[in-house]
């Protein structure tokens, strides 16, 4: 019983599509005029328009989608992106620890603000106050050289006095006929060379001596800086000689023989002090030629500095100071850059679809935590195939339906992009393009299925035949043209092959002529 109704409901469905078959072809040919006149009345060539198109489907997706990640890794400080949540372009999304620098960026706008003065400074010149100021300061300096110099001949006279002290008063007692050609020792020595070096040494010291006493009569208020000089560079030679002296009296009086103990600790007494204030007095005379040698190192510092306020600043100070400037400029971007890679910032206007941190967490550099979508704008995105890529062109016009509101609700779109490399599908070439809306509409919603129509050519008021009525033969285009009750083949020249089924003809045909449809 099953099976009798199973037979019977394919024969009904047999029924239905030889009925169907019918029909088609009943509908076939009345509209292609059933009878032999109409059909041998032919085709009239006539003028219209002929529209040529690209039908293609695609999906609708976001202008713009891109996820965000930092350039650089750290902790975050606050994330304000939250899912759905609507940003415009430049505000920000999340932002690391970066007090650091921030003041980093403060103290190179500082300094650029520095350089910036002193270059201002440079080519303003000094002003006369400041020349006034820099003047008395040269002369401060000069008249601290002199005071140096006044010091030197109460240093130097005081040097003497102590060596003088040292080799008459404080060895008096060890020499005898001091201030001879022949001074001899008081005491016998077991250093024998000792001996004999010590008694010529007294001999020279009192010859310097002598010749110190007179440089030093020679040197008073009016003595010229020079001689001053020349004086301290004696008064350290001589210090030298008697300190050897003295050194060597030591030598003499550790191998002293014929005098007490107490006798030997007294004499070594008085070298060791007099040797003490001859080492002194070199020191002090040292110092003040390091002060004298100082003092004039200033006074030329500060005499070249105040002829540069006079003379004003010279092209290469200026070029040199903006280079300055160039460099501070250079540090401040630097800092500001970095800080920049601490900020995460909507590249565009959209809404936020994923978040993936919190603040306190530790990011890695390239680590996306943000994804956003382009708001306003949506596009669609169809493979087209690579036998009609070649017809599609930028800026070509077309009208998408929508699966999801039916092919009564038409939207208006423009090609924007196409890719140059191929995309396979399924064995077959395709070029992925990109068809923009015209118009913004809440409508619009990513993920819908669009039909797409592009419009990549069109002819108006031009003379056209149906296209199956064009015959090719070895790349020549034929038509068979009826005069009277005679047919005859033409070749014609095409131009606009349309969608719609027709085709524009050049030449070849005139408007009112008539073609057969064979």
């Amino acid at each position: 019983m099953h099976t009798e109704k199973k037979r019977k409901k394919i024969l009904g469905k047999r029924n239905v599509i030889i009925a169907g078959a019918i029909c088609v072809v009943v509908a076939a040919f009345f509209y292609f005029g059933g009878n032999g006149d109409e059909k041998s009345a032919g085709i009239v060539v006539q003028r219209g328009n002929v529209v040529e198109e690209v039908s293609v489907t695609g999906k609708v997706v976001p202008s713009k989608n891109i996820d965000l990640a930092f350039e650089a890794g750290g902790r975050l400080s606050r994330v304000s992106a939250t899912v759905g949540k609507k940003v415009v372009q430049g505000e920000i999304l999340a932002q690391l620890e970066n007090g650091d620098l921030l003041a980093q960026i403060a103290q190179a706008e500082a300094t650029v603000k520095a350089q910036e003065a002193r270059l201002q400074e440079l080519k303003r010149g000094s002003r006369p106050e400041e020349v006034a100021v820099k003047e008395t300061e040269l002369k401060r300096a000069r008249q601290d050289l002199e005071n140096y110099y006044r010091a030197a001949r109460d240093i130097l006279n005081d040097s003497y006095a102590k060596s003088d002290d040292a080799v008459r008063a404080k060895l008096d007692e060890m020499f005898s006929d001091d201030d001879t050609p022949n001074p001899k020792l008081t005491f016998t020595t077991s250093n024998t060379q000792a001996g004999i070096d010590v008694v010529s040494m007294r001999y020279r010291a009192g010859s310097d001596l002598a010749a110190w006493r007179e440089e030093l009569r020679l040197i008073d208020e009016s003595s010229s800086q020079v001689a001053l000089s020349s004086a301290l560079d004696s008064g350290k030679r001589h210090l030298s000689s008697i300190r050897d002296f003295l050194t060597r009296m030591l030598d003499a009086v550790d191998g002293a023989t014929g005098i007490t103990a107490t006798t030997a600790s007294t004499y070594k007494t008085s070298i060791y002090t007099a040797r003490t204030n001859v080492n002194a007095s070199f020191s002090t005379l040292s110092s003040q030629e390091q002060l004298i040698a100082s003092q004039k190192i200033t006074i030329e510092r500060t005499e070249n500095e105040l002829a540069l306020m006079r003379a004003g600043a010279t092209s290469e100070q200026i070029a040199a100071q903006e280079a300055q400037i160039d460099q501070a400029n250079a540090n401040l971007l630097y800092y500001r850059t970095q800080y920049g890679k601490t900020l995460l910032r909507a590249p565009f206007s959209g809404t936020v679809t994923k978040t993936d941190k919190n603040a306190g967490d530790i990011v890695s550099m390239n680590v996306p935590i943000v994804s956003l979508i382009g708001s306003g704008n949506f596009e669609i995105e169809a493979n087209i195939a690579e036998s009609d890529i070649a017809t599609v062109k930028v800026g070509n016009l077309g009208k998408a339906t929508l699966d999801a509101y039916g092919k009564g609700v038409v939207f208006g779109v423009r090609v924007t992009q196409i890719d140059l490399s191929e995309t396979v599908i399924e064995g077959i070439a395709t070029y992925k393009t990109k068809l923009q809306f015209d118009e913004a509409d809440e409508r619009i919603l990513p993920g819908l299925t669009a039909d797409v129509d592009i419009l990549t050519g069109e002819k108006k008021d031009v003379l056209f035949v149906p296209t199956r009525n064009i015959i090719i033969d070895d790349g020549t285009y034929f038509v068979k043209k009826i005069n009277g009750e005679e047919t005859e083949k033409i070749r014609v020249e095409i131009g606009l092959k349309g969608s719609d089924g027709r085709t524009e003809i050049v030449s070849g045909l005139s408007e009112g002529d008539v073609i057969s449809e064979e």
